[in-house]
């Protein structure tokens, strides 16, 4: 099929919609027609150098203008009702990670999705790094022992980052990346368990109330397993990194391209020269209906966001270990 012209509209037009407009207009086959955000200056803003109509009501934006494509960059409470009525209107949707906060509204935007046949990418960009895709080349014939995960950093100043009820944590909000990372190259978890530590370093700031830091065990059905410890207490600048242990050799992920310790034990392939951005597969899957070019669609991204929301249930309840096939349910 050729190629066609992609109208795209936007819910939320925050620092990552901003980031995602600024790729699409790079593309080719992609014109941004619509931008949504409850902030009206923001999103006027936003808009007017795109030559794209405005909207503050999601629902009106969806009735008015025809769509093919629809980004959903919202909070990650802020999720569902949108993606549902996008399904509806057999609009193919980009969400924004983690794609829910609560699973019973991502499965029914997952229900919508299925019954209505719309192509879904979700923000796991990891997939399309040059070392990702590497990654998972090299890692594919060999028995991982196990993987570990650090991301250290300070608060983001985005009020409802700082709730626990509005983001679930850094977790959930942000060093899910990492656990989807793993879980591409490692396969399904079978079940978690993590402990948490709450208002130590920010007890003179009620307003936050996301954990101060948080560590966490996966267990995969492949036996194999994994540590995520993540803070947020850091302050400025942040550290940490994803290893994963083979044989004889430890295989440290780089977004532009892996090593291998020590460097004689294996040869890694080499990273490509050049991977389509995250925007770029999900604008062309559509023009070119290849949707072999979406490597994290929504089912996918859901099974990465109920990892780290059964980590939220496990630490609420003293590190109990949690099921993910009983976490999770039929999808």
């Amino acid at each position: 099929m050729a190629s066609k012209i992609v109208k795209i509209g936007f819910v939320g037009t925050g620092g990552i919609a901003q980031a995602h407009i600024n790729r699409l207009v790079e593309i080719p086959e992609a014109k941004i027609v619509a931008l949504c955000d409850i902030d009206a200056a923001r999103v006027k803003t936003v808009a007017d150098p795109l030559g794209a109509a405005v909207y503050t009501d999601g629902a009106k934006m969806l009735a008015d203008v025809k769509l093919d494509a629809l980004y959903v960059c919202v909070p990650p409470h802020a999720h569902g009702e949108i993606e549902v009525r996008a399904a509806q209107k057999g609009i193919h949707i980009f969400v924004e990670k983690p794609v829910n906060l609560f699973l019973d509204k991502a499965k029914q935007a997952w229900k919508e999705i299925k019954k209505n046949g719309v192509l879904t990418q979700s923000g796991y960009s990891l997939r399309y790094t040059a070392g990702g895709v590497q990654l998972k080349k090299f890692l594919e014939d060999k028995t991982i022992a196990t993987a570990n995960v650090i991301r250290w950093s300070g608060l983001p100043g985005t009020p409802w980052w700082r709730k626990y009820d509005q983001a679930g944590g850094q977790l959930v909000e942000m060093t899910t990346h990492q656990v989807d990372l793993i879980r591409w190259v490692m396969g399904d978890v079978d079940a978690v368990s993590a402990s948490y530590s709450f208002g130590r370093v920010f007890k003179d700031q009620p307003e936050v109330t996301v954990p101060d830091s948080q560590a966490a065990l996966l267990i995969f059905k492949s036996g194999a397993s994994a540590t995520v410890n993540t803070a947020c207490a850091l302050g400025k600048g942040w550290g940490g990194g994803t290893d994963f242990v083979i044989k004889d050799a430890k295989v440290v992920f780089k977004a532009e391209g892996c090593q291998i310790v020590p460097e004689d034990a294996y040869k890694l392939p080499a990273p490509p020269l050049e991977t389509p951005s995250i925007d770029a597969a999900f604008v062309r899957a559509i023009a070119s209906d290849q949707p072999t070019l979406l490597r994290s669609p929504y089912d996918d991204a859901l099974k990465s966001a109920a990892v780290t929301l059964a980590c939220n249930k496990s630490a609420e309840q003293g590190g109990k270990l949690v099921k993910l096939d009983d976490f999770l349910g039929e999808l």
